[in-house]
This record gives C-alpha cells, structure tokens and sequence, in this order.
C-alpha cells in the first residue's frame, strides 16, 4: 500500500510538471518547508513518503569506500550520508526540478541560504553529475583543486562503482 502511495504520489506530480507550459523551465517551489525524515544515502532522502534525489549531484554510494593520500580506505559513502544527515537536521525549502524515472522527485534544496548539493561537492563528498546538469562543476572543480574529501586520494565515480557492484 505504501508503494502505490508514493507511486500515486509522484504520478501526480509528474502529471503537474506535463501541464506547465513548455516555456516554465525554472523550477517551482512545493511551497512551504520539507522535513527530512530519513537519509538513505548521500544525495537521496525522504520527507514522509515523498522520495527525494537532490539535483546535479552523485554521492558515493553507501556501501563505497574510497582511498586516502597514503592508499588508507575510508567509508567515503557513509561519510557521504553522514554529512546529509547533518546538512539536514533542520526544515529545508526546495524546489522541484524534475521526477526521474524511478519516480524520485529531483530537488534543489537550501538549507538556509546553503545549496546542501553544492555544500557536499565543494566539501569533496558528491560529484557533479554532468549527464544531467553542469551547476556545480565549479564547485567540483574548487574541490578537486583543495584535494577536499574523495579528491584526497583515489575514488571510483559513483556512476562507475554501481555499474561494476
């Protein structure tokens, strides 16, 4: 029953986002604040029953580790999360960007005045996932130069990571 809940949830909203008119390409706000209520990794999280991928971004995947300066493994993914969950304690304003296929709504979220996304790649804990935006290749780019977080040592691209587990 849960399933169909969220299901007949994103249907829904997907079913709003077809009758705008092709010109709306801006995002829009759901009004109001959204309260996480769970974080599943470090770019997807919950807000009741609503499934929530954060916009631009790929975070290692929770079960990812990554390797620091001196070859040393570290739980990248889990840090990943972690950091989410901190970005997260308090209501968050965002604006939907689009529902992907899995029936996830595609988010930007501020925490404050803070892009969470933005916040997790320049702290080397998300990429910018360029297959579907190129917002935060900057702060990609600024994180990489401050060898910040994966950028420490070696790390497989989550992308690439799900694809050989």
């Amino acid at each position: 029953m849960k399933k169909l809940s969220s299901l007949l949830c994103a249907l829904a909203v997907t079913g709003c986002l077809c009758a705008l008119p092709a010109a709306a390409e801006q995002p829009f706000s759901l009004g109001g604040e959204i309260t996480v209520t769970k974080v599943s990794d470090g770019d997807s999280l919950r807000s009741g029953r609503l499934k929530i991928r954060l916009h631009g971004i790929d975070a290692p995947e929770l079960k990812q580790d990554c390797a620091d300066a001196s070859g040393r493994r570290w739980p990248c993914g889990a840090a990943a999360r972690e950091r989410l969950v901190e970005l997260t304690s308090a209501p968050l304003k965002c604006d939907l960007v689009d529902v992907d296929r899995y029936g996830r709504l595609i988010m930007r979220c501020l925490s404050g005045d803070a892009d969470i996304a933005e916040t997790l790649v320049l702290q080397g804990l998300a990429l910018a996932y360029r297959r579907y935006s190129t917002d935060y290749v900057r702060a990609e780019e600024a994180a990489r130069r401050k060898r910040a977080g994966v950028w420490k040592g070696e790390f497989m691209a989550p992308w690439d990571w799900r694809r050989a587990n």
